[in-house]
């Protein structure tokens, strides 16, 4: 008999989408069963190993408000409405359209793979307040899509105004985090569903009742960014806890005063496991080198203070500004993306 707990069955009745599930089963000799039927769907939901729930089956299945599971699989066809993605949030199940993606569901069958984590995840707060840890995040998410890397930026401050309002993008169509507080697990790739511009993929904040994300919907964004981009920035409040948005690296911006030192000694106290870098804010009577030593964390970089900076915030420029700027964060974004000196801390 075989291992309920190995087993794969499929939720659907549309033929060809059984036709190409099976397909990809037979070429890594996995046998799939078809069920359409709701009390066999709770019952391999139990007890089956991985679930496939057909598209024309998503509704009927979320209806049954199941428990959240591991090894839940949305099958789709490439082409098909995008509305799939929406049903993936409901049901916690990852999408995967074929026969677009006909070898990656063999791989996950065959138990090689539930999908792959491509991205460097870099959290960027600040150590004291209004020193501009959102314009840094902005600035680096768009001088890194400017070297032809895939980059998202997510917004985590829910008193920050909004990242899309500095990126001139609050006119841009697209899900915010109002679509997504409820996501959780993993859910489908939402990058054509969110703004896009300067080549940043954007989750923004909305703009009225914004509060502070819930931590399943925090690691199911992250997740899904991180699954499709190179590198993905989140732009943190201060004091974030640092468990709440796991990443790769942590970045702490620090001005050259005295208070600001402090402040940004307090924060680098809570910082997690993941490597940390200093970035100082210049304007200032302390030496740079003299800020890194007292907060105990490597240099990793140093921007101007730019008095131009507010009032291109709010014509909604990026910050993309001179030379020494770019010069900056190119050297920041090398420190982000150097895989050779830093271990990935993935929580997801």
């Amino acid at each position: 008999m075989e291992n309920e707990q190995s087993s794969v069955v499929l939720a659907s009745a549309e033929t060809r989408l059984i036709h190409l599930a099976q397909a990809a089963a037979v070429a890594v000799g996995v046998t799939i069963r078809v069920i359409d039927d709701a009390e066999d769907v709770k019952a391999a939901w139990r007890a089956c190993g991985t679930i496939l729930v057909g598209a024309d089956q998503a509704a009927a299945v979320a209806s049954l408000s199941l428990p959240r599971r591991g090894r839940v699989y949305l099958l789709g066809q490439t082409g098909a409405d995008d509305a799939i993605g929406c049903w993936s949030m409901t049901i916690g199940a990852l999408v995967i359209l074929l026969p677009q993606a006909g070898k990656w569901l063999s791989g996950v069958l065959a138990g090689r793979s539930s999908g792959t984590i491509s991205a460097t995840v870099v959290a960027v707060r600040s150590g004291c307040g209004g020193i501009g840890a959102s314009t840094l995040s902005a600035a680096l998410a768009v001088f890194a899509a400017r070297r032809s890397l895939r980059v998202g930026l997510i917004d985590a401050d829910p008193g920050g105004g909004g990242l899309d309002l500095m990126l001139g993008a609050e006119g841009l169509p697209g899900w915010r985090w109002d679509r997504l507080r409820q996501a959780s697990g993993q859910i489908a790739d939402i990058t054509d569903l969110l703004p896009r511009v300067d080549g940043v993929t954007l989750v923004s904040m909305e703009r009225t009742d914004a509060t502070a994300i819930p931590p399943p919907a925090a690691e199911a964004v992250i997740d899904c960014l991180a699954r499709t981009h190179d590198v993905v920035f989140i732009d943190l409040p201060r004091l974030e806890d640092t468990a709440m948005w796991p990443a790769s690296r942590s970045i702490l911006l620090a001005g050259q005063s005295v208070r600001s030192i402090a402040a940004a000694r307090t924060s680098a106290l809570r910082r997690g496991s993941e490597p940390w870098g200093l970035v100082v804010r210049k304007g200032g009577s302390v030496a740079v080198s003299e800020v890194a030593r007292a907060v105990e964390l490597p240099l990793v970089g140093s921007i101007n203070h730019v008095r131009d900076l507010p009032g291109l915030a709010d014509r909604g420029v990026p910050p993309m500004l001179g030379g020494r700027w770019r010069k900056a964060c190119s050297q920041i974004l090398d420190w982000c993306v150097d895989d050779d000196n830093h271990q990935v801390v993935k929580p997801w």
